[in-house]
């Protein structure tokens, strides 16, 4: 009996030691057997990292300082643009009212000028006529009567020796109404050849300007008269221009 006891008590020992023997080639609290080691992978060294050309450097704060700046240099170019604006408007505004002022001028000039202008116009009458061989007589050579008015008058006389033979004595005046206002005073043409052109006689020739003034309120009749005295076979021719100037008054 002992000896059976004693076997049971060694197979009962030896149930215990065999799972412990067991348990270092089993993981037990997976639930499966250990997977042999894998050999592992060398590390590699971290690769520093390259910077961003298109990062903002400094970060978000950096970037809002830009932009201030930024803002800022845009409000001062826009301060500078509204003053310049000005200056510019103001600057039209004075050339524009110079140039008004001066164009406003000019056209007071001119009206003045064509007032006056306007108040300085005058009528011209004239006349013109000539006469040939006057010998030891009077005679009308031109003549123009005027509407009633204040005038300056003009005459322009040319007198000659016309005859074949002898001096001529002659005298030339300006009249107004009958009234005298110039002559040429007595005035001798004497011949001065026979052997002209053709055998023609050549007698000797005077120009002589009469001037006068004249008013009157009713209408004027002005003429130029010349005489030659001789009466020795003398004659005279003579033509005659005569300008009458209406003017505003005479002083």
């Amino acid at each position: 009996m002992k000896t059976v006891k004693s076997a049971m008590l060694m197979i009962a020992v030896a149930s215990m030691v065999v799972p412990t023997v067991n348990a270092k080639t089993f993981s037990w609290t997976q639930g499966r057997p250990n997977t042999p080691a894998q050999p592992s992978t060398p590390v590699q060294p971290a690769t520093p990292a390259q910077p961003n050309p298109n990062s903002q450097a400094g970060g978000l704060p950096a970037t809002n300082a830009r932009v201030t700046a930024l803002e800022a240099a845009v409000a001062s170019l826009r301060a500078d643009l509204t003053a310049e604006i000005a200056a510019r408007q103001a600057a039209d505004a004075q050339i524009t009212a110079a140039l008004n002022a001066e164009i406003a001028a000019r056209q007071a000039a001119d009206a003045a000028l064509a007032a006056q202008i306007a108040a300085m116009q005058t009528t011209v009458f004239s006349a013109e006529g000539a006469a040939t061989n006057i010998s030891n007589a009077t005679v009308t050579v031109a003549s123009r009567t005027v509407p009633a008015g204040s005038y300056f008058i003009l005459a322009a006389v040319q007198m000659a020796n016309g005859l074949p033979a002898g001096d001529a004595n002659a005298r030339c005046v300006m009249r107004a109404d009958g009234n005298l206002l110039a002559d040429t005073s007595d005035l001798e043409f004497p011949l001065l050849s026979t052997t002209g052109p053709s055998g023609s006689s050549l007698g000797s020739t005077m120009f002589a300007p009469l001037q006068g003034t004249y008013s009157s309120g009713s209408q004027v009749t002005l003429r130029v008269d010349c005489s030659e005295s001789n009466g020795d076979n003398g004659g005279l021719n003579a033509s005659v221009q005569i300008a009458a100037i209406k003017v505003d008054g005479l002083q």
